[in-house]
């Protein structure tokens, strides 16, 4: 295991935007799928508001002023992508790639509403501690992975029960445990940073690969370990993929959504929770983190 020890140096912007980063990431695959959708249309102009909407927020998270006015009035953007959508496919009968797209759109709106509510919750505190609850934690993990199989549109599946994986099923463990049984105390911050490293894991994942996760709470500090069957890191750049949009050599032609964060955010979090993380990784066999930081009392 390699403790990562390297300095970020982020500006504040810099900073806003990785804090940001998991919201970004919805929004990233929302205007994809919005884009295709408009390919398959025979009227796309209908759906330009919605894009220019979505790119518009995009852009705006990346200024703490500018994101912070956008959630404000988040009822009211969400409402004018949904009626875009609607609007654009009124009284026509959707081909099958064009419905494939609006099962998509409504996955990732719903994640899109969690993600809100969360982003409101925390504003101007990101790293406020709370009470978790882990089956909610958990199901929210599993409604992340089921977006992801939808939008594949059928090329891997989702499994977490090894006798149901098939050769093209993604085998997705995560295991919790608490000194307060079925609830944890921990920033709301580190809900992203678990999502981001496990989405980041099946993403350098081939399908019949496992992501194998857990969460622990002893106390006295916080555990989490996330390990794929994955690509892995090239050797003498595990230090580097926490560096801000680095992207290591083996994987600089892989397509992905991201803007590149999720190492970044997980590292820039966990320093400022004053924690540790480790990088465990081999080329074409896997790669593991562990990150742990001191529990602060709850009461």
């Amino acid at each position: 295991m390699v403790e990562i020890i390297k300095a970020l140096n982020l500006t504040p912007e810099q900073e806003a935007l990785v804090d940001l980063h998991s919201f970004l990431n919805v929004l990233n695959v929302l205007s994809a799928e919005m884009d295709l959708l408009a390919f398959h249309l025979d009227r796309p102009q209908l759906l330009r508001p919605g894009i220019d909407t979505v790119h518009g927020f995009s852009r705006a998270l990346q200024d703490p002023f500018q994101a912070r006015l956008w959630v404000q009035d988040i009822d009211a953007i969400h409402r004018e992508i949904q009626q875009a959508v609607a609007t654009a496919v009124a009284d026509i009968t959707p081909t099958a790639d064009a419905q494939e797209c609006l099962n998509n759109i409504a996955a990732v709106m719903s994640v899109f509403k969690t993600r809100v509510k969360e982003l409101t919750a925390r504003a101007g505190v990101p790293m406020i501690w709370q009470w978790h609850d882990l089956e909610l934690l958990r199901e929210d993990l599993a409604v992340l992975f089921q977006v992801m199989e939808q939008k594949s549109n059928g090329s891997f599946g989702i499994k977490h029960n090894i006798a149901k994986q098939g050769e093209r099923d993604y085998l997705v463990k995560f295991d919790t445990t608490s000194r307060d049984g079925d609830q944890i105390f921990m920033p709301a911050v580190f809900k992203d940073v678990i999502r981001d490293l496990m989405a980041n894991a099946r993403k350098y994942t081939p399908p019949g690969g496992r992501i194998l996760s857990g969460l622990d709470d002893d106390g006295k500090r916080i555990r989490f370990v996330v390990e794929d069957t994955g690509v892995g890191i090239p050797p003498g750049q595990i230090q580097d993929v926490v560096k801000l949009g680095f992207r290591a050599d083996n994987v600089q032609n892989r397509r992905t959504y991201g803007g590149g964060f999720g190492l970044t955010k997980a590292y820039w979090v966990t320093q400022r929770l004053q924690g540790r993380m480790w990088i465990e990784s081999r080329l074409d066999e896997g790669t593991r983190i562990e990150i742990q930081f001191p529990r602060v009392p709850s009461g």
